[in-house]
């Protein structure tokens, strides 16, 4: 709780130094936001994948994704898939889990978007829960409604950027 409301303050305060045109100002703005989704996600920097060809398919049973001013496409094909953290800023891209066989019976995804937009594309016979927020962005479950085992809880925002559940 306390890294949420540290990461938040930065970030706060980040924005607040937007408001000047000084391209100093921008890049401390910047960095002060980066730091500040870093750390709510809990990613470490050697993870990001900074630079690195986004489009990918995997096997990971959890993912843990973070793109800065990057595309992401992937592709998810785990026979145990346990959830994950997406987290996508000033980019976009979209996961695809729609091949994925769930480890329980309730999996949980954390997918924020800021200044950009995330596609998440799920398993057909998945009941999904969706829990997300727009602020100045849109975020919309188009999932059909199905009548599976599987229930999948999403959790998130979208700030100024928008997210997309489909199925």
């Amino acid at each position: 709780m306390t890294r949420i409301i540290i990461g938040i303050l930065i970030i706060v305060i980040g924005l607040s130094a937007l408001i000047g045109v000084s391209l100093f100002k921008f890049a401390f703005a910047l960095t002060l936001i980066i730091i500040g989704i870093r750390i709510i996600t809990g990613v470490s920097w050697q993870r990001s994948h900074w630079g690195r060809d986004r489009k990918a398919t995997t096997t990971e049973d959890f993912l843990n994704e973070v793109a800065i001013f990057s595309p992401l496409d992937k592709t998810v094909r785990s026979e145990g898939f346990r959830g994950g953290k997406i987290v996508v800023v000033f980019g976009g891209g979209q996961i695809d889990i729609s091949q994925v066989k769930a480890f329980e019976k309730n999996v949980n995804i954390e997918l924020t978007a800021v200044f950009g937009g995330a596609k998440l594309i799920i398993p057909k016979n998945w009941r999904v829960n969706s829990q997300g927020v727009g602020i100045f962005g849109g975020y919309s479950n188009k999932a059909v409604a199905a009548e599976g085992e599987t229930t999948l809880s999403i959790k998130g925002a979208a700030i100024f950027g928008g997210v997309e559940i489909i199925n």
